[in-house]
């Protein structure tokens, strides 16, 4: 589908809930890391130096994008004195999104 596909509609209970262009759902399917930190202006330090691309989402998280060895960044941030407190890998699918669209469980 995702070959082929320009647009995406999301249908519950026969009624569409959301439009999507290919690339709006590229985009919010993009494979990241979810980081929390002791502070993110020197997480930005840090990524703006390694040339990572990031979105911060609050004083202590953010999402880094593309590849990152994670003991790098622990090293880095020390240099910072800023402390790496957890780490998750996101990676959406369309299954996922659509349940997370809808509120729905995947059970």
């Amino acid at each position: 589908l995702s070959k082929l596909a320009t647009h995406y509609g999301f249908i519950e209970k026969g009624h569409i809930v959301k439009e999507i262009s290919a690339e709006e759902l590229e985009a919010a399917c993009r494979k990241c890391i979810r980081v929390e930190v002791t502070d993110t202006k020197a997480l930005v330090r840090v990524l703006d130096e390694m040339g990572k691309e990031y979105e911060i989402l609050s004083d202590t998280e953010a999402l880094i994008y593309g590849d990152l060895a994670l003991s790098k960044l622990v090293m880095a941030l020390a240099k910072e004195n800023c402390e790496l407190i957890s780490s998750h890998e996101q990676d959406e699918n369309l299954e996922t999104y659509f349940i997370n669209l809808v509120g729905g469980d995947a059970t």
